[in-house]
């Protein structure tokens, strides 16, 4: 059977993710996305550290509170997930008239430079056709 931590244990670890968490709020993302991956982090390592407990060694009561916040987090980072992918997909949204007209602009120059193979083969052609006409004289 596991042991559940000693209590010493258990501020240690408190007292450095505080310690963890305080310098990572030192550097706290300016943007909406950022701030939205630095929660994301925080949720997966509220996760981690619920998915540490030996959920064997709880009584029923504490297991099933135990429970519920596994399911909470999960539910967390999930709706942040979705976040992020919202906040992606309306930043292509807002590109999206850029890239149509990049790629408008490449579909005319690529019109252009087919015109132009087209042009030198009809001129390698032609150049062919007069090349034989002057070997057959000789």
């Amino acid at each position: 059977m596991t042991r559940v931590r000693s209590r010493a244990a258990k501020r240690s670890v408190s007292r450095k993710s505080h310690r963890r968490r305080a310098s990572e709020a030192a550097v706290a993302p300016t943007s909406a996305h950022g701030q939205l991956v630095a929660v994301k982090k925080s949720l997966e390592a509220a996760s981690v550290a619920l998915m540490a407990i030996d959920p064997n060694s709880l009584s029923d009561s504490q297991h099933a509170k135990w429970a519920g916040e596994v399911n909470k987090v999960d539910l967390a980072i999930a709706t942040v997930r979705n976040s992020l992918l919202n906040g992606i997909a309306e930043a292509f949204e807002a590109e999206m008239p850029n890239i149509q007209a990049s790629t408008a602009r490449l579909e005319s120059d690529l019109a252009r430079l087919q015109r132009a193979v087209d042009v030198i083969n009809a001129v390698a052609g032609l150049l062919g056709v007069i090349e034989k006409i002057i070997t057959l004289g000789r």
